[in-house]
């Protein structure tokens, strides 16, 4: 006899030759309970009688007539148990085994499920399926698909014991519905679902009534539901999340399209082979991203980072169980017609108020957008840096300010609005578009404003035009950032100022190649007409994985702060073409040059419910490897610095900053900034009461100390911005700017 032996054998007599050898051989134990369902089955026959130990001997009596018990029924044996049971004959223990669903189920309808055929691929959710479908006796055929063998982590969900332990799942299950109901016919697909035996599992010996899918191939998920679309064959699946179930009546509505259309065109040559990690961006979809629960985005998010798959709870597979039953048994007695998602979240039934989430950003309080009117109407008479302004014509300004608002800014998120009036430029500040976790004090702000500030010197040197600058002419007022007044002087035009246009973040990646010191030199010599504006470089491979370590860890740890995770969701990344062309700001996701699989992963953690998860778990590494092998394939890396530190010092460096940049990008560099850091550091040294919990503070402290030793920064020099530059091709894509009218106004006097 063999192991994964899973047929019964039902004989009819006790005194069957073959059964009698099994007993003389294999000496089973035998369970003999036929007098106890004879007194079920007698009961059930006379309901209306009051039943004592006398009457029901008599009514069994009656009922035999002159047939001896032992020799009544059916002798079962199971021979991968070495069991052998006595029961009564099929038509009177369906009887007796389904009594107690009448009249939720009436006998007629009983006799309708026994005529139907249900199949099922993947027996890790589909096991409670296939167990509570037999329990209610909603079929009279199964057929099971599964290639897997039980593990000791399947037992965490699938209702079996230590001792199936690397037994086919398909046998597993078939057994224990053997042992429910030896009359159930069972088929088994031990090889899965596959290109060759699907026509035989969707219709050899009659067509399914139902198809189930639970499988984890997606090549699979997709092939079977054309095959049920093609044959007509309703379709449900349990998601084991949220107690969410799909429908898809392929019977009642032909024209469906499968998953009801939110997979689109998949080319199903791409889905075989995938790691756990991979198939999330095509399983996202599938259920859905924005109708998971936190904790399943939180968990999928730490896949083959501390765990290896999505997880399952028993609770949630065995309510899928009975969700799939009911449904399956309405389908098959036209009682429903429905397609679609539905959901049974008990989270939200029966909520558990005690759980609460800890730190979720409200934005309610951040500073709301002014807009060019506000700034229009303000009028500055007493400021004057010369007399008599020289007069610059509407389209000259309207160019030199079009150079300005190509300068990069934190997310992109371009904080300037510009008026001309009295012939004076002014730059104020859109604290609405800056106001961010990483902009501490506005210091991030101000290195935009200053390399938007080099443009304008840049730019102004083809029209023969120097500007005069002053910063916070109103001192308090730090609305108004500076005052531009021009005046005319014989110069040759800069020679960045063709860079100005073709500046860009690139973070598509080559294999690394060093860049040698002597250019970053040449890059270097930017600075020169700086004061107390410095730039240090580090090219060796070892010092570049410190700083891929320093940056990600606070790249995670700014993910993982509420407001910082609310900056970089909600506000920076654009998500789709539309969000894009709509705001004209902010960074599309796809200049990232990210995977897929990561692309999926930022998704999934746009939940701050998600996030809050991670962040009390104290996990949230997979935000590190997106950056990881970005910085470290740096062909080198920058720093901009200074040793002193007031708001004009911020102003030069973001100066310095775009010059740097643009001569990077004219030597055929690629060029990506990795500031957070440096921002996030100057909160820890600066800040009176921390914006990080006491761990994430310490670490940060513990970060800071190793950058500074790496850098080798004294008391007085302060890191303000690193840069990583490394070859690569042209970048894909580029972020758009927002329209000059939109942050531009010229009043003429």
């Amino acid at each position: 006899m063999t192991n994964l032996n899973y047929n019964t054998i039902i004989f009819k007599s006790k005194n069957n030759l073959q059964l009698i050898e099994i007993i003389k051989n294999y000496n089973p134990q035998i369970f003999n309970e036929i007098e106890s369902q004879l007194r079920e089955l007698v009961k059930i026959l006379n309901p209306t009688l009051k039943f004592n130990d006398e009457l029901y001997k008599n009514k069994i009596n009656e009922y035999l007539g002159n047939t001896n018990i032992d020799n009544y029924g059916v002798w079962v044996y199971y021979e991968w148990s070495n069991k052998l049971v006595h029961l009564l004959p099929e038509e009177e223990f369906i009887l007796v085994r389904t009594n107690r669903n009448q009249y939720k189920i009436t006998p007629e309808e009983r006799d309708i499920l026994h005529s139907k055929k249900i199949g099922i691929v993947g027996l890790s959710v589909g096991q409670s399926i296939a167990i509570t479908l037999a329990i209610e006796r909603v079929f009279g055929e199964i057929r099971l698909a599964d290639f897997d063998t039980l593990e000791l982590s399947n037992l965490n969900r699938i209702r079996s014991g230590v001792f199936n332990l690397g037994i086919p799942k398909v046998i597993i299950a078939a057994r224990e519905i053997a042992e429910i109901d030896p009359f159930l016919k069972v088929i088994l697909y031990p090889d899965g679902l596959t290109n060759e035996n699907m026509d035989d599992f969707f219709t050899k010996g009659g067509k399914l009534d139902i198809f189930i899918e639970e499988c984890d191939g997606l090549e699979m998920k997709i092939k079977a539901r054309i095959k049920a679309k093609e044959l007509g064959i309703p379709v449900l699946m349990d998601t084991n999340d949220r107690g969410m179930i799909d429908i898809e009546r392929f019977d009642l509505e032909p024209e469906r399209p499968i998953l009801h259309g939110l997979v689109g065109n998949i080319d199903l040559n791409k889905l075989n082979g995938l790691t756990n990690e991979e198939k999330i961006p095509f399983i996202l979809p599938m259920v859905g991203i924005d109708s998971i629960s936190p904790r399943l985005k939180a968990s999928m998010m730490e896949i083959e980072q501390t765990i290896t798959s999505w997880p399952q709870l028993s609770s949630s597979v065995a309510l899928g169980g009975a969700i799939i039953t009911d449904v399956s048994r309405r389908i098959l007695l036209n009682q429903m017609s429905a397609s679609g998602r539905y959901y049974i979240d008990l989270d939200e039934l029966i909520p558990n108020d005690l759980i609460k989430n800890s730190e979720i950003y409200n934005p309610e309080n951040e500073p709301k957008e002014k807009g060019l009117n506000y700034f229009s109407d303000l009028i500055f008479e007493t400021i004057h840096l010369v007399n008599d302004p020289m007069v610059v014509d509407e389209k000259t300004i309207k160019e030199i300010v079009n150079a300005a608002c190509l300068a990069p800014s934190g997310g992109n998120m371009q904080p300037w609005k510009w008026i001309w009036n009295k012939n004076t430029l002014f730059l104020f500040h859109e604290k609405a578009s800056s106001f961010s976790f990483l902009d501490y004090n506005d210091l991030g702000s101000y290195i935009a404003f200053g390399a938007a500030i080099e443009n304008i010197k840049i730019s102004s040197s083809a029209y023969n035009l120097k500007p005069q600058i002053e910063y916070f002419p109103l001192n308090k007022n730090k609305e108004l950032i500076a005052i531009i007044q021009f005046e005319e002087i014989n110069i040759n035009a800069d020679e960045l100022i063709n860079g100005i246009y073709s500046r860009n973040t690139n973070r598509k990646l080559n294999d690394r190649v060093v860049i040698e010191m002597g250019v970053l030199n040449e890059i270097a010599l930017e600075l020169n007409a700086f004061e107390n504006t410095f730039i240090k470089w580090i090219n060796d491979e070892n010092e570049i994985e410190i700083v891929a370590d320093i940056v990600t860890t606070t790249d995670k740890i700014r993910i993982l702060q509420p407001q910082g995770h609310y900056d970089l969701f909600n506000k920076e990344i654009r998500w789709n073409v539309k969000q894009v062309n709509e705001t004209k700001d902010g960074i599309d996701i796809d200049t990232l040059e990210i995977s897929n699989g990561e692309k999926a992963a930022m998704k999934l953690a746009t939940d701050q419910n998600a996030i809050d998860y991670l962040r009390k778990w104290n996990l949230g590494d997979g935000f590190k490897k997106i950056s990881m092998k970005s910085v470290q394939k740096s062909g080198a890396i920058g720093i901009i610095y200074f040793n002193k530190k007031d708001e004009l010092s911020y102003f030069n460096a973001g100066s310095a900053l775009q010059r740097v940049w643009i001569k990077a990008n004219n030597l055929g560099f690629s060029f990506h900034p990795i500031s957070a850091s440096t921002f996030m550091f100057q909160r820890i040294l600066e800040e009176n009461e921390s914006s990080f919990n006491d761990k994430n503070t310490e670490k940060l402290k513990e970060l800071y100390k190793k950058f500074n030793n790496l850098w080798k920064f004294n008391e007085t020099e302060t890191g303000v911005f690193m840069f990583k530059l490394h070859l690569s091709n042209e970048t894909s894509l580029r972020s758009l700017r927002k329209p000059l009218d939109e942050m531009f106004r010229y009043k003429k006097v």
